[in-house]
């Protein structure tokens, strides 16, 4: 774990983003300033994410690393999926992180356990990064004094400061929102990952082993996803965009991808003329995230996978449905998010298939090209700031705001 001190050193950044004016007010609060106090003088603050995947994790990291610079002496315990443990191996910003198993387990049982490990911590603080009534039911019954935690789904009650969750908001800067609903300075940031270099060698000798040559561009490609239906873009067109990536950079292209998108992958390799890489459900959590990062462009759907190339810098371009992309998606000089937006807001699973089938190969190559030739910045840590360029909010915010509220939601066009 790298040295604690290097961090604490570093400068944080005094220009905020547009700060929100729900989020203003919360700052302004008695409860926000109660809060600041005690957090100052906490010797021990829990974080908690949400419980099932790596990706929602990953984009906390910003969080992470700016809480720590603002409470440099506290002891920092995050607790999370059971993959985070390994996914977050090497964080600086956290003094431990706790696996809380939620998969096959009963809500009694799961509430057990987390009430049991929040008393036994002696937390005076907890950031309640999910968006869970369960969760935050257990914190209060915890007696934990300080709650922060997003005021939805009947939580509001039961934190000491709510503040506002946006849906037409990146989830990474709501994260943030956290810090500056409590009038603290938070910086636009990108997620990060911490990789040790024995651990590159080790990935290099593998690749190597596969026929990849060292120095040679290195394309990354997850053709596959959770929910095939309404994430996965195409197996065939990866193929047929790879293949022309691959014929104006050179190099290699490695597949991969977990152990349920074997059948994906396979029909994007048959797909292809010339022989690639094919990982796919083959490699540990650790291994696969060290080759991610030594790729130089990576193409995939909204996975972990997508979070975890943007972490370590890897030019990316994701492919997002409607539904998803303003929450998940990037728009940074490296890292492109496409969509397609329905004429009319609609949330239902046969919309967003259509969008992401809108998505054309065109777009994708010309996107990739983009990125590929922007040059690399190298991360420093969490709290390394970025400018993103935002898209104009008519793209980005209607659709949204639409399918929060049923009322207002009309079916989409068919196409």
């Amino acid at each position: 774990m790298a040295d604690k001190d290097q961090i604490r050193n570093t400068p944080i950044g005094t220009e905020q983003p547009h700060v929100r004016p729900g989020v203003a007010e919360v700052a302004a609060s008695a409860a926000a300033q109660r809060a600041r106090g005690a957090l100052a003088q906490a010797e021990r603050i829990a974080i908690l994410t949400k419980f099932r995947f790596m990706g929602d994790t990953l984009v906390a990291t910003p969080f992470f690393g700016q809480l720590r610079r603002h409470f440099p002496e506290a002891d920092i315990t995050l607790l999370a999926a059971p993959s985070v443990v390994t996914a977050l191996q090497g964080c600086p910003h956290l003094d431990r992180i706790i696996p809380v198993e939620i998969r096959g387990v009963s809500r009694w049982r799961h509430g057990k356990e987390l009430y049991g490990l929040l008393r036994q911590g002696d937390y005076q603080a907890a950031f309640l990064l999910n968006r869970s009534l369960h969760c935050a039911v257990t914190c209060a019954l915890s007696r934990i004094p300080v709650r922060v935690g997003y005021a939805n789904e009947f939580r509001r009650s039961l934190l000491t400061v709510p503040i506002p969750y946006f849906f037409d908001r990146n989830e990474v800067d709501c994260h943030l929102d956290m810090l500056r609903a409590l009038g603290l300075p938070a910086t636009d940031a990108l997620p990060d990952l911490w990789i040790s270099e024995g651990e590159r060698e080790e990935a290099r000798r593998l690749l190597a082993a596969k026929g990849w040559q060292e120095g040679a561009p290195l394309l990354g490609v997850q053709p596959g996803a959770n929910d095939p239906p309404i994430r996965e873009w195409g197996a065939e067109k990866y193929a047929h965009v790879t293949e022309i990536l691959n014929a104006e950079i050179g190099g290699s292209v490695v597949l991969m991808g977990g152990e349920a998108e074997r059948e994906t992958a396979q029909r994007m390799a048959h797909a292809m003329q010339k022989p690639c890489i094919n990982l796919v459900g083959e490699l540990d959590l650790r291994l696969a995230l060290t080759i991610i990062g030594l790729c130089d462009l990576w193409l995939g759907n909204d996975t972990g996978l997508l979070h975890a190339a943007v972490a370590q810098r890897v030019a990316t371009v994701g492919l997002f449905g409607p539904n998803k992309v303003v929450r998940w998606g990037y728009d940074a000089p490296r890292h492109r998010s496409l969509v397609f937006f329905p004429d009319a807001p609609a949330r239902d699973d046969a919309t967003v298939r259509r969008c992401l089938d809108a998505i054309t190969e065109t777009q994708v190559l010309d996107a990739a090209r983009a990125v590929w030739h922007e040059p690399k910045v190298e991360p420093v840590d969490s709290a390394s700031p970025y400018a993103p360029e935002t898209a104009p909010a008519p793209l980005r915010a209607p659709y949204f705001a639409a399918t929060l509220d049923p009322a207002r939601l009309v079916p989409a066009r068919r196409r």
